[in-house]
């Protein structure tokens, strides 16, 4: 338990940008536990996302600026993390350059026009589904969102063969058991159940939508790219979530 502990202490303070006393608590021991606690630095994210969107319909707020701040709020609670990945493989992708090309593009910290296109493209949907949401929806299924994306990530790291340059190539992947992604794949299957049992047909409806998305846009960038990195996940992650909104407020 107390490795675990650690473990979610080191996944919090490098995926969520929200601050926190354990900032420097690190151990290589229990990297790859990282992984495994992943989801769970996801309930924390969406739970936030849930109690902004119960206070801005509490008092009343106007649905346009309701929108807007759901939209934004999960990019600012985690930094742009992921964010940074989706842009970097718009970038890269939509080139439509040979795939050596298409990597120098992905390493390259520069913003170029793509990345600006796919940013725009993201929020335009994320404030469009925000702001058709009507009141009904059930919003506690954001926490779900959010906790099943995050396996997926956690699964997708753990399985996909990683690009040469990837943080994630060389040694990274033998520290993950199988043991580790059997958890994970039990994390996913809870996260759904329980946003079944507590959000009904919104939950399990917009979970759903969030694995398809993950796995649809991962798969996608992982061909164009021939293998996998953190920006593949950041891309697989950000549009995962926007499907599982989408499916939550405008279906």
């Amino acid at each position: 338990m107390k490795k675990l502990l650690k473990a979610f202490c080191m996944s919090f303070s490098m995926f969520c940008a929200i601050p926190t006393p354990f900032a420097h608590v690190w151990e290589d021991s229990v990297r790859s536990l990282m992984l495994v606690v992943f989801p769970f630095v996801g309930t924390v994210i969406g739970g936030i996302w849930f109690l902004a969107a119960f206070l801005l319909e509490k008092i009343g707020c106007p649905s346009m600026f309701k929108a807007a701040v759901l939209a934004l709020l999960p990019y600012l609670l985690t930094g742009g993390i992921h964010l940074d990945g989706y842009m970097d493989c718009c970038d890269a992708i939509f080139s439509r350059r040979p795939l050596e090309k298409k990597r120098e593009i992905l390493k390259d910290s520069h913003v170029g026009s793509f990345a600006v296109v796919g940013l725009a493209i993201l929020m335009i949907f994320s404030f469009a589904a925000f702001a058709s949401a009507d009141g009904s929806e059930n919003m506690l299924a954001l926490i779900f969102i959010c906790m099943v994306s995050r396996a997926c990530s956690a699964i997708g790291v753990s399985t996909l063969r990683p690009m040469g340059h990837s943080e994630y190539a060389g040694n990274f992947q033998q520290g993950i058991s199988k043991g580790n992604i059997t958890a994970l794949s039990a994390i996913l299957v809870l996260s759904v159940a329980l946003s079944y049992f507590i959000c009904g047909a919104d939950g399990i409806v917009s979970c759903f939508a969030t694995a398809v998305g993950y796995v649809f846009a991962t798969s996608y960038a992982f061909k164009n790219l021939d293998g996998f990195s953190g920006d593949v996940t950041g891309f697989g992650h950000t549009i995962g979530e926007l499907f599982g909104i989408v499916a939550l407020t405008v279906f």
